[in-house]
């Protein structure tokens, strides 16, 4: 990516004058850069190795997603975002392999960046900087108010912190100030975050950048004691909530008119979670502050943000100045996540999902991974933590958690004493953890943009990851849309089958039982003798690896089609194209003696060329080379119909009933060519209401 085609700094800047100002960096500073990198060269390989390890905790936050409709001069760079952010790793551990290939124009080299700052990012293993932060630094450090976007894992955080760190060190450099040194001094730096643990990640990107920088993280389910003692002390740079931050401002125990920088992070999940009156209060404030002390010094705006409803507008308008500068690494592509994570989409009954999610985590993650579950309420997310379903170690995170138990928590799981964090959507913004495998979503989330930036904590410094969703079977149009607006696929699967289960439980189990310590083995020989005298060998250490796994009740079939215990899935495919069900359904009942009431659900195949249906349990049986028997009857195949017990679902037609072209909305009742009815399901043509609330009814061309 060029930078310079990426960034443009002011209408009245050229690029002609870019580059004389580049010419005119200090002779000295080339020369000490040409040492550091010399030095770095001959540096062994131990030591870069050691580097890497000791920095694998560096994560760059979350990239935001904002306007493009700006008076000064927008920067497009949709060449720069995907396939370049892609190739690098999000954290900074690079190879020198790796720095090898990384564009030329991103090495630190070519960034005013001060020796102990420059120090500060190559011993972190930085060698040069990601689009975002290249495209953003100069208009910051030259006194801009900029807007940026970009993607998730993109490094935003460091886009933010690095120019502004810089800045200051530049400015005590020429006698502006000293920096933390200097008791009850204001600071020259607020950055509002919606979430405590945002706000935690932010204040550790400023403190490794420079150590001189005093830096405090203010929020709230802490005491003020703390927080007021460190802002009577003096500060350079407050970091926090804009709830806390407007009352320490009510309390006057945080002064602005010394402000030299405002930052917004993620400013369209502040106005989700209802922090806009607070952030616009905060904003309102260093305007009347420094409007209050005429020879303070000018200060800069910087907002990030994701998504851009009316309310973002409106601050960008308000609060930033006219020749304020756009960074855009996103343009008009489509909204994309990573593409090293595999999507899955299970459809199931709200009440059977509990009872699944276990062994959803044992499937795709294991007893070894790091999984994040999602779910809406903070009633959910204790519920799930108590079920005994869910075999792995489980902890909560929401707001009911006071703060020193929601910091040992991620603490925990980030150290990996226990592998399963439960959370609402307090944290699908504000988590710093690296290395998550799985993502698992009690429900499709309410926007697309949600969906992004939680599956966003997986897959990241080039791993593979894992997001699956649970959704209900009449949500099946939400996979459709998902799917159009990432641009990716969804794979659409049914709840983990016992043999799924066994396989992946199974070899965990064995390194379980191969990890015992010798000291105990003997202690349990004679009984293990007893057992096998009476078992067998094989069978007995088998029924100790289904006990260890957490099975030795058994295993109940589930429904691929909805999750529901106590059925069966099977596919009828056909040779020929079929017009509904009952084909199949009077062929099995004529052969088979399967009644209506045994087939409990039944869905036509996209192709019209079988059908997808759930029997109860007790009716049939598979034996292991995959031969399906009916009441105790062979299935018998033929040219024209085969039957089996699939382990994925085929693509299905919509559901008898879902409708062919509406909602529950018409032209003013609450139905529509097909509220709740279709053809053949619920309804009639007019679902609930028709044209006004007055056609259509519940009843119609198919049965209820």
């Amino acid at each position: 990516m060029d930078v310079e085609d990426t960034v443009v700094d002011s209408p009245k800047k050229s690029k002609k004058e870019k580059k004389e100002k580049k010419e005119k960096s200090s002779p000295k500073k080339e020369k000490k850069d040409k040492k550091k990198k010399k030095k770095k060269d001959d540096s062994t390989e131990e030591e870069a190795s050691d580097a890497e390890k000791k920095n694998k905790k560096r994560s760059h936050a979350d990239s935001m997603d904002v306007d493009d409709e700006s008076e000064s001069a927008s920067v497009a760079a949709d060449d720069a975002s995907g396939a370049e952010s892609k190739k690098r790793a999000k954290t900074a551990d690079h190879s020198d392999a790796e720095s090898d290939a990384v564009d030329p124009k991103l090495l630190l080299s070519n960034f005013r960046l001060s020796d102990g700052v420059l120090a500060s990012l190559e011993k972190r293993g930085i060698r040069a900087l990601f689009p975002i932060q290249a495209a953003t630094f100069d208009s910051i450090f030259d006194g801009k108010d900029v807007l940026g976007r970009a993607r998730t894992g993109t490094g935003k955080t460091l886009a933010f912190s690095l120019p502004m760190a810089e800045r200051l060190i530049a400015d005590a450099a020429n006698g502006d100030g000293k920096l933390g040194t200097g008791r009850g001094r204001a600071p020259k730096i607020i950055v509002m975050a919606p979430t405590r643990e945002l706000a935690r990640q932010v204040s550790a990107e400023f403190e490794s950048i420079a150590g001189n920088i005093q830096v405090l993280t203010v929020y709230g389910g802490v005491a003020y004691d703390q927080q007021n003692f460190g802002l009577r002390q003096g500060v350079d740079v407050v970091i926090g909530t804009p709830g806390r931050i407007m009352d320490h401002l009510e309390r006057g125990t945080l002064r602005l008119d010394n402000i030299r920088f405002i930052c917004l992070d993620e400013a369209d999940q502040m106005l989700d979670i209802g922090f806009a009156d607070a952030m616009e209060k905060v904003l309102q404030a260093v305007q009347e502050q420094k409007a209050a002390h005429p020879g303070s010094s000018p200060y800069q705006t910087l907002l990030f943000s994701a998504t851009l409803p009316e309310w973002v507008h409106k601050v960008v308008k308000k609060y930033l100045r006219e020749d304020y500068v756009t960074v855009d690494l996103v343009g008009q592509q489509k909204l994309k996540t990573n593409e090293n994570i595999t999507h899955y989409g299970i459809p199931s009954h709200w009440e059977v999902r509990r009872d699944i999610m276990g062994d959803v985590v044992a499937v795709y993650g294991g007893t070894k991974t790091r999984t994040i579950i999602f779910v809406n309420t903070k009633a959910e997310a204790n519920e799930l933590a108590m079920n005994e379903k869910l075999k792995q170690e489980a902890q909560v995170l929401h707001g009911d958690i006071p703060q020193n138990q929601r910091e040992r928590t991620l603490q925990g799981f980030r150290d990996g004493r226990f592998r399963c964090i439960i959370c609402t959507d307090v944290a699908a913004r504000g988590l710093d953890i690296p290395d998550v495998d799985l993502v698992i979503n009690s429900q499709p989330p309410q926007g697309i943009e949600t969906y992004i930036h939680r599956s966003g904590r997986t897959g990241r410094a080039g791993r593979k990851g894992v997001c699956v969703t649970f959704y209900k079977p009449a949500e099946s149009n939400w996979i459709r849309q998902l799917e159009r607006r990432i641009g990716t696929q969804v794979n659409v699967v049914g709840a983990p089958q016992p043999v799924e289960i066994i396989r992946a439980t199974a070899s965990d189990a064995a390194e379980t039982v191969a990890a015992v310590s010798t000291n105990v083995v003997p202690h349990f020989e004679a009984t293990a003798a007893s057992l096998i005298e009476r078992m067998g060998a094989e069978r007995a250490l088998a029924a100790a690896l289904a006990c260890l796994s957490g099975y030795a009740a058994g295993l109940p079939s589930r429904s691929l089609l909805n999750g529901k215990e106590g059925a069966v899935t099977l596919h009828c495919k056909l040779n020929r194209e079929i017009r509904g069900v009952g084909y199949v359904r009077t062929a099995l009942e004529r052969g088979y003696g399967i009644t209506f009431d045994d087939m409990i659900l039944m869905r036509m195949c996209a192709d019209s060329c079988g059908v997808v249906f759930d029997i109860k349990q007790e009716k049939v049986s598979v034996a292991s080379d995959g031969t399906v028997s009916l009441n105790g009857q062979e299935f018998v195949s033929t040219d024209e119909m085969t039957l089996e017990a699939p382990t994925t679902l085929p693509a299905l037609q919509e559901r008898e009933g879902q409708g062919a072209g509406g909602g529950r909305g018409g032209y003013g009742g609450r139905g529509g060519f097909g509220g709740r009815g279709g053809y053949g399901g619920r309804g009639g043509r007019g679902g609930r209401g028709g044209y006004g609330g007055g056609r259509g009814g519940r009843g119609g061309y198919g049965r209820r």
